[in-house]
């Protein structure tokens, strides 16, 4: 199998599982949420880094249909890490997951397991994954398009995040930041 056929296999699958989480998985439950924009704000700037990457110009097509390198390799792996992670923090959360941000009443904090020692196990995968989209790229204007913008969208969606956990969890949640990284143990 080529790397590109791979690459697009695996692409597919996360892209997929995304859309299941985006449109179908816990609607009822994000339906009572308090927070519903952040979202759209954060797909804005995926798409654009996706889509934006391809459409640079035709250089980077070329680039892209050149043979895999380790580097490349190296990408789709960590597009892989980034559905594992995602999927394990899914499953983690159980039915407290929803694609829009808020708790609902009696919900508790989790700060177990992947989230032990940072709060964002997910994002900092997707970031990750990004990242290998990137370097499958393998083509500069592509790369920082498909790395940046999709990681901008992400750190906003954070940011809007942690602002609700802390009115609804209060001291528990400040107290939990003070334990933990936001994304990447011992930098941030």
């Amino acid at each position: 199998m080529s790397g590109q056929l791979f690459f697009f296999f695996v692409l597919i699958f996360w892209v997929g599982f995304d859309i299941y989480l985006f449109f179908f998985h816990n609607r009822e439950i994000s339906g009572k949420l308090q927070e519903k924009r952040s979202k759209y704000i954060m797909l804005a700037f995926v798409l654009s880094g996706m889509f934006g990457a391809v459409a640079v110009d035709g250089s980077s097509k070329e680039a892209f249909m050149m043979p895999f390198r380790p580097h490349r390799w190296v990408g789709v792996a960590s597009m892989i890490f980034a559905i594992v992670v995602r999927f394990l923090v899914v499953r983690q959360l159980g039915s407290s997951f929803a694609i829009d941000v808020g708790a609902l009443p009696g919900q508790e904090l989790r700060t177990d397991r992947l989230f032990r020692v940072i709060r964002h196990p997910a994002y900092a995968a997707e970031i990750a994954g990004f990242l290998g989209l990137a370097l499958v790229f393998d083509y500069p204007l592509s790369s920082i398009l498909a790395f940046i913008l999709p990681t901008t969208g992400i750190l906003y969606r954070i940011a809007v995040e942690e602002r609700n956990l802390e009115y609804i969890f209060g001291d528990a949640y400040r107290d939990y930041c003070k334990k933990t990284w936001r994304l990447i143990p011992y930098v941030f």
